[in-house]
């Protein structure tokens, strides 16, 4: 396995999805394509009927600032799409430790976008087998 490779993440983020699933007892449509006005995205799960739109992220410890960027990217095409479609869909970001969420959930201004848009927060347990890969990933995955 090269040791760039995002396998372990990938699994368990289709883990993470469907205890999502699950959880909100809908048949979530996995990486879909969404139109979004002339542009398209593609989200890690959606629903159209209810109106859901989600991300998941696999990732233990702090967040780097590229990290911290791509959840807020996330939330910008969320309220994109919400935006262009003229409805409001209830959005989610996923996350796995607890150090994600303090990382989300502070004081600064990008913290602030998750309650200003109404964008709730799942941390889900993954288990110790799976934080354990997802740790060995990572590990390996430094530079």
């Amino acid at each position: 396995m090269h040791a760039s490779s995002s396998l372990e993440q990938q699994n368990i983020e289709k883990y993470i999805f469907q205890i999502i699933c699950d959880k909100l007892g809908v048949n979530l449509a996995a990486n879909p394509i969404v139109q979004c006005g002339k542009a398209t995205i593609r989200p890690d799960f959606y629903s159209e009927e209810p109106s859901i739109i989600g991300e998941v992220y696999a990732h233990i410890g702090s967040l780097k600032p590229p990290q911290k960027k791509k959840m807020l990217a996330d939330i910008l095409k969320m309220l994109l799409l919400e935006k262009v479609t003229n409805r409001t869909y209830r959005k989610i970001i996923v996350i796995c430790d607890d150090e994600v969420l303090k990382a989300i959930t502070g004081k600064s201004w990008g913290s602030a976008c998750f309650k200003a848009f109404d964008v709730e927060i799942m941390n889900i347990d993954i288990g110790e087998d799976k934080r354990e890969l997802l740790l060995a990933a990572q590990k390996r995955q430094f530079r």
